[in-house]
């Protein structure tokens, strides 16, 4: 009988399972693997051949019997399941060795940045930030740029928020990142606006120094009253901005303009359309793409792929479809740490797909066709493989929640 291939994701961080109906002429290939019944194996009058549970690596020394057993009651496949439980860490661990093998930010620049960040928001909330804070932060901005058009898997490079305080300052770095190398796909060979993007993405949530703390990161829902107060962060940014010497036009559009729908009924001014500058809109996109994919006081990380499908859902009412549609070409259909599950039944997790086909992402294999963990690093780049394909994507690294619409 064909493999039946369901996929169900476990419960666990990183825990995938693997359903499936194998022909006792396969048993055999399987008793030295972590796979065991799925369901009791029953007779015509429900009396159990194979219970529930049982491993099958124990059937070993009895599998010539039992498929005759099996055989005699009419019986010629059974179901099993397959476990991987694949710590987090070790999924995260799969991701950074990939990043080996691809050029990515420097890892010390990104931590003197969020260290950085930190810093000048302590200073602002004490009112005792400088021009020299700022413009530290704006050259930031710049070094960041000129790293990321250096760094086609931008989505390798974003930094993991493991605790929800440091997610301001880190969500500030990934908004750098994510909205200078949109811009650069945007517009090739324009360095100038992905750097405008860059400066204008470490600089958007300034004005959040300025929100009380107890607002900023609540753990629930906020009251109308709240949200009026966190609606006022854009406006504070961008005076927070000018007065230390920030005048560029497109980098204040950042600040402000991050929160404008492109439909309109954004905030703080209400633009839509061609009215919003094109940075904005940009910083738009990246700002709501890290925010969804993010940990959070009152939410977990949500799945990638799903991150894009909401934002797919609202172009043209929140999002310009432009650049939603450049942000879809740039990570693909499967971002880095969704895993999939390949049409050879055999599992793996998505470590790029660097401007190739968006449908045959490349996939470093962890479980292998007949439900055997693959103990040495294995890149199956589907862009070039003629008989493997993505059958199903079972989750992304982390845990899929849902999105707070009001920060």
């Amino acid at each position: 009988m064909p493999d039946e291939g369901i996929g169900v994701v476990g419960d666990k961080p990183g825990q995938r399972i693997l359903r499936r109906r194998i022909s006792l002429e396969e048993l055999r290939e399987y008793t030295s693997s972590t796979a065991h019944v799925a369901d009791d194996v029953l007779t015509e009058r429900g009396t159990i051949l194979l219970p529930r549970g049982a491993e099958l690596a124990s059937l070993i020394s009895s599998v010539d019997n039992l498929e005759k057993a099996l055989q005699r009651w009419g019986i010629f496949s059974i179901p099993i399941v397959i476990e991987n439980a694949l710590d987090i860490n070790e999924l995260e661990g799969i991701l950074q060795t990939a990043e080996i093998q691809s050029d990515t930010i420097d890892p010390e620049l990104a931590h003197e940045t969020v260290e950085q960040l930190g810093n000048v928001y302590e200073r602002i909330s004490e009112g005792a930030c400088t021009p020299e804070d700022v413009s530290d932060l704006a050259a930031q901005g710049k070094k960041l740029a000129n790293e990321v058009a250096d760094a086609p898997q931008v989505m390798l490079c974003l930094g993991k928020v493991k605790s929800w305080d440091e997610y301001t300052y880190k969500h500030s770095l990934n908004v750098t990142l994510l909205g200078g190398y949109l811009a650069g796909k945007m517009f090739p060979g324009n360095h100038e606006i992905a750097e405008q993007l860059s400066v204008g993405g470490i600089l958007h949530d300034l004005g959040k120094a300025l929100v009380p703390q107890n607002v900023l990161n609540k753990p629930g829902k906020l009251t109308d009253d709240e949200f009026e107060i966190m609606k006022q962060h854009p406006g504070f940014g961008k005076q927070i901005a000018i007065q230390n010497g920030i005048t560029d036009p497109d980098i204040l559009a950042v600040i402000c303009g991050h929160h404008e729908r492109f439909g309109g009924g954004g905030y703080p001014e209400g633009l839509s359309g061609d009215n919003i500058p094109m940075a904005g809109r940009i910083a738009a996109v990246a700002d709501v793409f890290d925010a969804l994919t993010a940990r959070r006081v009152y939410k977990e990380p949500m799945a990638s792929r799903a991150a894009v499908s909401i934002m797919v859902g609202s172009m043209g009412a929140h999002f310009d479809p432009t650049v939603v549609r450049t942000l879809l070409l740039s990570i693909g259909l499967y971002p880095p740490g969704t895993v999939v599950e390949l049409s050879d039944g055999s599992m793996g997790i998505v470590v790029g797909a660097r401007d190739k086909d968006l449908m045959r992402p490349s996939v470093s294999l962890q479980i292998d066709k007949m439900g055997y963990k693959v103990t040495k690093m294995q890149i199956i780049d589907l862009s070039i493989s003629t008989e493997l394909f993505v059958q199903r994507t079972l989750s992304d690294v982390g845990k899929i929640a849902s999105w707070n619409k009001n920060r």
